[in-house]
């Protein structure tokens, strides 16, 4: 069993373990099977997510230029493709560079803590010092996880609306990677 397969297993098992727990909670009211339930679906969610992200990191393609500005280059599959478009502008004896690119893995998250530092200048602005109760309840240490929760929550709801509006990064990145070429007139030697 690969490691797509064991992840689709355990999502499986989750999404079960929720179903359950819903059907608990039918024959006897309790909500602590909704929050079980809760729970399993969140964290099949996730793994969910975390599998899908793994798939596309696996799957971003690489591409190559003849140079490294990123306003003017052209891509192409291949190294090779890229030394030919070049061939027409070169004499014999040129080295050139063929520069590595990757598609762009970045996407936006939500800062928790610089969103409740917001909300805490804006109670403190509303409240004066009679909102500092709520400052340091937000900030206590029993309050960490909660605010682990609420950026997870939110930054979920943002994934799903980035998904929703088609808005993944879609440039490419300079990998580093340089491969050099000298032209001899008729073909390239790597240098």
């Amino acid at each position: 069993m690969n490691n797509k397969e064991a992840s689709i297993n355990k999502v499986d098992e989750l999404v079960n373990r929720a179903q359950l727990a819903i059907n608990d909670w039918q024959c006897s009211g309790e909500t602590y099977y909704l929050r079980q339930a809760q729970a399993n679906l969140g964290s099949a969610l996730e793994l969910a997510r975390a599998a899908r992200v793994a798939v596309l990191a696996a799957e971003k393609a690489e591409a190559y230029s003849m140079g490294d500005d990123d306003m003017t280059f052209t891509l192409y599959d291949t190294p090779e493709e890229a030394l030919k478009s070049a061939r027409d502008n070169l004499t014999a004896g040129e080295i050139v560079a063929v520069v590595q690119w990757r598609e762009s893995n970045w996407h936006p998250e939500i800062s928790v803590e610089m969103l409740l530092g917001e909300f805490e200048e804006e109670a403190c602005e509303d409240g004066g010092s009679a909102s500092e109760y709520w400052s340091e309840r937000i900030e206590s240490k029993e309050m960490a996880k909660a605010r682990a929760e609420l950026g997870q929550r939110l930054n979920a709801v943002l994934k799903d609306w980035i998904d929703e509006h088609k808005l993944e990064a879609d440039w490419y990145e300079p990998t580093g990677m340089k491969l050099n070429y000298q032209f001899d007139g008729k073909k390239f030697k790597r240098i």
